[in-house]
């Protein structure tokens, strides 16, 4: 099902301007209560909530779907699975800083500042992991009983709360701000992260 890779490689696409503004953000200093702090635990809610509830898990099911056809290393399989599982909990855990250094709670602003570009080049990773790896693989070598079985395996994708038509109320102020990095004819806003356009993964079709 060319449709489940074509809908990964847009998330893919859309993952990667939230990267961008992890990668660009502005010190949490020294207003931790900053705006542009508001937006960050907004990128951290929404990568913890929809990626690694549902992107995540549906590579991991093609990945063991390919070394049960001998396509795929299992080791590579393994591998992808533990950088998702790392993913998540260092989301979690960013989360929960985050927040704190909004609380003025004793978080170290430089190390959670430290740990969101971490977290980010890692996110990046594993996107060309899978782009480079485990996307081709599947092209080659599932076929439509496989597609089927790994859509039925992960059930029904949850409507995507920031990047679908239906904007959740929670991400609206994230909305509007990588809307106004796109161009777009939505509502703009003002940004501390306007600086660039979004990445687009190497050979991706053109962002609309």
């Amino acid at each position: 099902m060319q449709a489940i890779l074509d809908s990964l490689m847009a998330q893919h696409r859309d993952l990667s301007v939230l990267i961008g503004l992890l990668e660009r953000q502005p010190s949490l200093e020294p207003d931790p209560a900053a705006s542009h702090v508001g937006l960050l635990v907004d990128v951290l809610e929404y990568l913890t909530n929809f990626p690694d509830v549902s992107h995540h898990p549906l590579e991991d099911r093609m990945a063991e779907r390919l070394v049960a056809r001998n396509a795929l290393d299992t080791q590579l399989c393994e591998e992808l699975e533990a950088q998702h599982a790392r993913l998540a909990r260092q989301g979690a855990d960013l989360l929960r800083d985050m927040e704190g250094a909004m609380r003025r709670e004793t978080v170290s602003l430089e190390l959670v500042a430290l740990n969101a570009r971490l977290y980010a080049e890692r996110l990046r990773h594993n996107i060309a992991f899978e782009e480079l790896v485990l996307f081709p693989a599947a092209a080659k070598h599932l076929d439509a009983a496989d597609w089927q079985a790994i859509a039925a395996s992960v059930g029904a994708a949850a409507a995507d709360p920031l990047f679908s038509g239906a904007v959740d109320q929670r991400f609206a102020q994230l909305h509007r701000v990588i809307a106004a990095e796109a161009s777009c004819e939505c509502e703009p806003a003002s940004s501390p992260f306007i600086r660039r356009p979004p990445y687009s993964a190497p050979g991706a079709p053109p962002r609309r």
